[in-house]
């Protein structure tokens, strides 16, 4: 079964699991342009030291900056 894709808005600093009055954070959205317009809108009212949040691409429960499962791999070596 093929994994589904999903955009996550999430925090700069390190264990944040709030948000501004009604906004939460982390948040789960379908599309890359809802999770980017919400991100915009969050760091448009963050504080002052606040680093900030942004947007992960995760398939399944996996970022896709991860890089490939290990179950996945061939075993080949790169050059």
């Amino acid at each position: 079964m093929k994994e589904k894709r999903a955009f996550w808005v999430l925090s700069k600093q390190p264990r944040e699991i709030t948000g501004f009055g009604k906004r939460r954070v982390p948040a789960h959205f379908k599309t890359f342009q809802e999770a980017k317009r919400y991100c915009n809108e969050l760091n448009l009212r963050k504080g002052a030291y606040h680093p900030g949040y942004f947007v992960e691409e995760r398939i399944g429960d996996r970022p896709v900056s991860a890089g490939p499962k290990k179950a996945d791999d061939s075993g080949e070596e790169s050059e």
